[in-house]
């Protein structure tokens, strides 16, 4: 049985593996040049860390996991989350402000348009260093 080699070319056959592809090798270039910053990071100083962490509640944080297991309409998310639609809308602008989801509108068959729910990244990573005083 030979096996067959999988190359860059083959992601470039579906639009969202090609953007991923080019994103990974993006990041695979800084660090083989020891980049000062990482493409696709997002570094905060103490104050705005701070303000991000008050911003991802527990009930945000759901939300986000619940978006990560594929698109999802702000309705699908509140009948998951067993909240009030009105409330995840609110929730959902406030992380897509954080910059951790994307909103898709699209034509919702005979009911006028919905908002799907991505996610930008499927995990978060915390790096802190803490200097002695």
């Amino acid at each position: 049985m030979t096996r067959q080699k999988i190359t860059l070319a083959d992601f470039a056959k579906t639009p969202a593996l090609k953007s991923h592809s080019q994103r990974s090798k993006a990041v695979a270039r800084a660090l083989d040049e020891k980049a000062d910053a990482l493409p696709y990071a997002k570094t905060f100083n103490s104050f705005e860390f701070e303000d991000f962490l008050s911003q991802l509640t527990p009930k945000r944080f759901e939300l986000l996991r619940l978006a990560s297991k594929g698109r999802r309409s702000i309705s699908d998310l509140a009948t998951a989350a067993h909240r009030d639609q009105s409330a995840v809308s609110r929730d959902v602008a406030k992380l897509s402000k954080l910059g951790l989801v994307r909103i898709e509108v699209v034509t919702n068959q005979g009911h006028g348009q919905k908002k799907i729910v991505m996610p930008v990244a499927t995990t978060i990573s915390i790096n802190a260093s803490i200097a002695a005083l």
